[in-house]
């Protein structure tokens, strides 16, 4: 009896490994291939309820419901999207053409004033001042300049992705227009594929991912909506202009492992500390430590409660995932952990005793 549980252990093992591996290579590589009609897809599950709802007051065609209801849902986002782009390429002008001006009249004299300071008390500093602000005037040229290379880098390689992106949108708006009007004669054509047990699993699967997708969105909005407060607060209180703009855009920023609001506040500190304005500089690092110390103690308990997990749990999946597949690792891993629960306590599946 021993050896056919371990038989069968072995045998669950190596069938979980290799679905992982399935999944995890379903993720990383055919995912991003069909992107636009995941995201198309995701789009006709999200207002498939108020397109049935309208159908069926109005008894208009769901074909003609739907095609206004995509219509009006893009015409939203992108004039949204136009709205903050035009704001962000404004201010990112108005900074490139500034900083010139911002060397020459704020930072400069404030590096002058102090190097003097130390010459007058120091008399024997003199040439080592000299010749640190000689390697500033050296090192700032050879960072703008590299800055500057960048800068025209990624315009021109944005340029040259502009086609690929513009067929990705036309192909994830054509699918979500196709997968709207006809999503219970493709969801119905899928299902009939399967056997009457495998059909009660994949639903019941399906409504587990819905779900779970469901919390983990709710609890991000949560996180973001916190950080929003935060950032938008500090920058009231520090007199920064359009704050409430600022503090979406940088808590958007936020959920980016890698960039994070570090990317934007402490970069933004040492400037402001360096030209003078020691409020703004000072607000700046207190604001990061107060949204660091904040995200690490809520995000583990919000995603934790919403999805069904222990934080440390949350944790260490969250962690890991990004390790194996940066941002998307974020969401994945904790998602398929709470799904397989759920599979779990139903009796579906059988990993491991509750």
């Amino acid at each position: 009896m021993n050896l056919n549980k371990q038989r069968a252990f072995i045998i669950h093992f190596f069938f979980f490994l290799i679905l992982t591996l399935l999944v995890y290579v379903g993720i990383k590589y055919v995912f991003p291939l069909l992107m636009p009609f995941v995201v198309g897809i995701v789009i006709a599950m999200t207002f498939r309820n108020i397109i049935d709802m309208i159908e069926k007051k109005t008894h208009i065609k769901r074909v003609f419901v739907s095609l206004f209801i995509l219509l009006v849902f893009y015409s939203l986002l992108g004039f949204i999207i136009s709205i903050i782009g035009v704001k962000m390429i404004n201010f990112i002008s108005s900074l490139f053409y500034s900083l010139p001006s911002l060397y020459k009249e704020t930072f400069l004299p404030a590096v002058q004033t102090v190097t003097d300071n130390m010459i007058q008390k120091y008399p024997s500093t003199k040439t080592y001042i000299d010749n640190f602000m000689n390697n500033i005037d050296q090192s700032l040229f050879d960072s703008l300049s590299k800055i500057s290379t960048k800068v025209v880098g990624m315009a021109t390689g944005l340029a040259s992705q502009v086609p690929t992106i513009l067929i990705k949108l036309i192909f994830t708006i054509v699918s979500s227009f196709f997968f709207t009007i006809d999503y219970y004669k493709i969801t119905r054509f899928i299902i009939r594929q399967f056997r009457e047990e495998q059909q009660k699993m994949i639903i019941k699967l399906k409504d587990n991912i819905i779900g779970s997708l469901g919390n983990f969105i709710k609890a991000y909005s949560a996180i973001i909506s916190i950080t929003f407060a935060e950032l938008s607060i500090g920058f009231w209180i520090l007199g920064i202009p359009t704050p409430f703009l600022f503090g979406l855009l940088i808590a958007i920023i936020d959920i980016m492992p890698i960039l994070g609001t570090g990317a934007i506040l402490l970069p933004w500190s040492i400037v402001a500390l360096i030209m003078g304005n020691s409020k703004v500089g000072i607000g700046m690092l207190v604001l990061y430590i107060v949204i660091t110390v904040v995200r690490q103690i809520i995000e583990p308990k919000i995603v934790g409660q919403q999805i069904g997990l222990y934080p440390i749990v949350t944790l260490i999946l969250m962690y890991v995932g990004a390790q194996l597949m940066g941002v998307l690792g974020l969401l994945i891993l904790p998602v398929t952990a709470t799904i397989l629960i759920k599979l779990n306590k139903e009796g579906s599946i059988h990993l491991f005793k509750i």
